[in-house]
C-alpha cells in the first residue's frame, strides 16, 4: 500500500478521536480506527474530526497499511472553500455560521445561526460604539418631555 492516500471518512468515533478511511481505488477497502492530526493537544487543545463521507488525506507509517493518521482534508468539486480571499481566514460550520477575520480590514466577522454568549472573570471592553438593534449606545436619545440626553460619560 501507498504511503499517503487519499480517501473518504466511512466511520467517526468521537471519544477516541478516530476515524475509519475507505479507498474505493482498492475496492472500498477501510482501515482500522486512525487518529486524526490535530494542531495542538497538550495545553492548548483543538478539538476537530472530519464528518462521514468527507475526503481525507492518510499518511501510513512506513512498511504498514494498518497504521497511520488522517493529516486532513481536500476541498474538491463538491466541498469548496468557504472564501477565495488570501487575506480573509474562515470557520464556517455546517449549520452556517461563520467566523472570518479580514487582514486588509482588520475585521472580525461572526455571523451565527444561534445566540452567542461571551464569559468572562473580568470586565469587557468595547473601543467604539454599540449598537443593538439598529440603535447606537454613544448617540441615542429618549422620547419623552425633555427627549434629549447628553451622550454617556465615560469612566475607567
Amino acid at each position: 500500500m501507498d504511503i499517503v492516500r487519499v480517501g473518504i471518512v466511512s466511520s467517526v468515533n468521537p471519544e477516541k478521536c478516530k476515524v475509519r478511511v475507505a479507498f474505493d481505488d482498492r475496492d472500498n477497502l477501510v482501515t482500522g480506527e486512525l487518529p486524526v492530526l490535530v494542531r495542538g493537544a497538550m495545553k492548548n487543545k483543538e478539538y476537530w474530526l472530519p464528518v462521514v463521507g468527507e475526503q481525507v488525506v492518510v499518511l501510513f507509517l512506513p512498511n504498514s497499511n494498518h497504521e497511520g493518521f488522517v493529516i486532513g482534508s481536500l476541498y474538491n468539486d463538491e466541498d469548496i472553500p468557504p472564501a477565495k480571499e488570501k487575506h480573509l481566514r474562515v470557520l464556517q460550520f455546517e449549520d452556517g455560521t461563520t467566523i472570518s477575520y479580514d487582514t486588509k480590514t482588520h475585521t472580525l466577522s461572526v455571523q451565527c445561526a444561534g445566540p452567542i454568549n461571551i464569559k468572562a472573570n473580568g470586565n469587557v471592553t468595547v473601543i467604539g460604539d454599540v449598537i443593538a438593534d439598529g440603535i447606537s449606545l454613544k448617540n441615542h436619545t429618549h422620547a419623552g418631555v425633555h427627549g434629549v440626553t447628553s451622550p454617556p460619560i465615560g469612566g475607567s
